[in-house]
């Protein structure tokens, strides 16, 4: 399944303009969250310096969000859809074992 997912998104995006997708933004945004641990590790710079970078990658997506609730919402579809494949997954792990 994530396979399938991997290659609709790839060919979505190589066929797409250089605007972000809702799945693109909601992708970067799961990476972020995803991310957060690893700062708890940081020093105060870098912390600044990754947050920096993640609100540059993130501008496009927070732009077209500021332009259209419908883009937001499916941010948010995307978004949900990409957890929920990890959490099927993880339960495929946990049920072959």
């Amino acid at each position: 399944m994530k396979k399938l997912f991997i290659i609709t998104a790839l060919v979505l995006i190589s066929c797409g303009n250089n605007s972000p997708s809702a799945c693109d933004c909601a992708e970067m945004s799961k990476e972020r969250i995803e991310s957060k641990m690893e700062t708890l590790t940081k020093s105060s710079e870098e912390q600044q310096e990754i947050f920096k970078n993640w609100e540059e990658k993130l501008a496009p997506c927070a732009k077209k969000i500021e332009e259209s609730l419908s883009f937001e919402k499916e941010v948010q579809d995307c978004l949900i859809s990409l957890f929920q494949l990890d959490n099927d997954e993880v339960l495929e792990d946990n049920s072959s074992e």
